[in-house]
């Protein structure tokens, strides 16, 4: 948290200009615009991090209730730092994704920003999502996905990754099965975005030369984005009305 309160990679757009934390920043506002938000609104940031998304969506709204929802509590120690203004309300759960304390068809937006890859199960996560929506009611959420591994060397490499960011349960999964697991949650797709090209610049910066791709899972993860078996898809899930 001493550099950013953002944990998730960053987002370079066209010409790939600005700095490492800029990039994080502009990865949120790309979920946050996605989301329409809404004065009055119930907004709910599953796999919150240390708070940045919620701190960003507080300063667009007023008179919204905005909650994190995480399972570690040291990171829910700096969340609470962040206060509310506008008149919104901001509230920290510590739980897990697949069982939040939220009443049905009590929210009207929900942000699970490069959180999914950690879920025990993500169509646990998108049922639970489905319940807390009203009708109408929009979920965001963005993953890493992996290409089935082509050889031994690329085998490793995922094995690197899940190893060092465990748990990581199924990270080689595609779009049609995470819409058919949205479907199963009555979730409709309204649309997927693909920033897989847009992220590859930020590990010019989180992995150094030294770090060894058979040992380290962020250069892992790097090499198997050059690789062209990292993806790194946006879904835009609209609850379907009962």
């Amino acid at each position: 948290g001493h550099a950013s309160d953002h944990v998730h990679l960053g987002y370079w757009g066209q010409g790939g200009a600005g700095d490492w934390r800029a990039a994080q920043e502009a990865m949120t506002v790309l979920h946050l615009d996605a989301l329409d938000l809404q004065d009055g609104q119930t907004v709910v940031d599953v796999g919150c991090g240390i708070g940045g998304s919620l701190r960003l969506a507080n300063a667009r709204l007023r008179n919204s209730r905005l909650v994190g929802v995480n399972i570690d509590p040291r990171q829910l120690a700096i969340c609470k730092t962040h206060e509310a203004t506008g008149a919104n309300r901001l509230d920290w759960l510590e739980c897990d994704a697949g069982a939040v304390p939220i009443g049905d068809h009590s929210t009207d937006r929900i942000l699970s920003l490069e959180a999914r890859v950690h879920f025990p199960a993500r169509q646990e996560f998108l049922s639970e999502a489905a319940r807390m929506l009203r009708p109408a009611g929009l979920l965001v959420c963005s993953d890493i996905v992996f290409a089935t591994p082509r050889n031994a060397a690329e085998a490793r490499l995922l094995a690197v990754v899940q190893q060092g960011y465990a748990p990581w349960p199924q990270p080689v999964l595609d779009v049609d099965a995470t819409t058919q697991m949205g479907r199963n949650a009555g979730l409709a797709l309204r649309r997927v975005v693909d920033l897989t090209a847009q992220v590859m610049p930020t590990w010019d910066h989180i992995v150094s030369s030294r770090d060894d791709p058979e040992k380290s899972p962020v250069a892992a993860m790097r090499d198997l984005h050059r690789a062209g078996l990292l993806q790194y898809p946006m879904y835009v899930f609209e609850k379907r009305a009962a």
